[in-house]
């Protein structure tokens, strides 16, 4: 059931993947192979080791990393309408998490390394993933470098998915919407896929082209 009203949610909200390209991951790709290398030397560590104070498990530990990520980091509207900006703040992983923490607001990219660097602080594993995904229609937009990043977290030996921005975007002033924490493989599969294919998760992966004809029964 849960599926057949992804799509109906894109009409009802603004937010637009599209549009994040530059801000998300840079239009060149000498920088953006930038930015996935470069080790942030801006700790996070003491902010990590303060969210997950009462969180024994890994499980907990990355439920109050999102939770705080979601509760105290807006959608920075301003980054993604202001080039300017997105040059001066996109230039390097540690300028990028060093930015979200000062203005308190993020697009798709400062979600989800400053996800990665917090859970790397108390001991976890997580990937910055950057891919394609579709429009409110169903239909990918024609680009030739992806246009969104998300996660991947490993949780009991196991790679799980999580997209923080569309969790905060699909969401509502109170509360987010956590079908987008830990999605499983094949239902993420419909709206999200991986510029590395292996981060599909899924057991049998499949082509970006099946990706592009895959839509929702």
């Amino acid at each position: 059931m849960r599926k057949q009203f992804i799509f109906l949610l894109f009409s009802f909200f603004a937010f637009n993947c599209f549009a994040q390209i530059g801000a998300v991951i840079g239009n060149d790709t000498e920088q953006r192979d930038y930015i996935s290398i470069k080790k942030p030397a801006f700790s996070t560590e003491k902010l990590a080791f303060a969210i997950t104070k009462d969180a024994i498990a890994d499980t907990d530990k990355v439920r109050a990393i999102y939770e705080w990520i979601t509760s105290n980091i807006s959608y920075d509207n301003e980054l993604r309408l202001s080039a300017k900006l997105q040059k001066e703040i996109y230039t390097s992983e540690e300028n990028i998490i060093k930015n979200v923490l000062e203005r308190k607001m993020a697009l798709c990219g400062g979600y989800a390394f400053l996800f990665k660097s917090l859970c790397e602080n108390v001991g976890i594993s997580a990937e910055v993933i950057h891919g394609f995904t579709k429009d409110y229609s169903g239909k990918i937009r024609k680009v030739k470098q992806p246009n969104h990043t998300w996660n991947a977290v490993k949780l009991n030996g196991k790679w799980q998915l999580l997209d923080i921005t569309w969790a905060i975007s699909y969401g509502s002033k109170s509360s987010t919407d956590d079908y987008w924490y830990l999605t499983k493989p094949a239902d993420f599969i419909y709206t999200h896929y991986p510029e590395d294919a292996k981060w599909t998760g899924l057991k049998k992966t499949i082509s970006f082209s099946e990706f592009q004809k895959h839509t929702i029964k």
